[in-house]
């Protein structure tokens, strides 16, 4: 809001493209265990995660999105950067076909010998 208490119409920043949003739109939690909470009301509770350049925990924001698990609250931001959340699903791996065939155990047919 302005000064007038009015939206402003200010175009959104150059790297807000449609592809980059699609991208950002769906998230993936890839370890096992942890649960989404919206964090509310006025109890202080904070992040587990120490943010870079930070010496302290920073505190959870009422309305914010968290993970937690056991008495650990991480914070969306924290989470990616700890590998636990990610923007893109797993991946099948791409592993060559295994064959379990023995070939001593195989008959071995021979043309005109196995005939009679």
């Amino acid at each position: 809001m302005n000064i007038n208490d009015r939206y402003s119409a200010a175009e959104p920043p150059p790297d807000d493209t449609a592809d980059s949003r699609e991208r950002a739109s769906r998230l993936y939690v890839h370890e096992a265990g942890w649960r989404i909470s919206i964090k509310r009301g006025s109890v202080r509770e904070f992040c587990y995660v120490m943010a870079p350049d930070q010496d302290y925990y920073h505190r959870l924001v009422d309305g914010e999105i968290y993970l937690h698990q056991a008495d650990e609250r991480i914070c969306l931001s924290c989470a990616v950067r700890r590998g636990i959340i990610a923007y893109e699903p797993r991946r099948l791996r791409d592993e060559p076909p295994i064959f379990l065939v023995d070939a001593g155990e195989l008959p071995l047919y021979v043309p005109g010998v196995d005939d009679l």
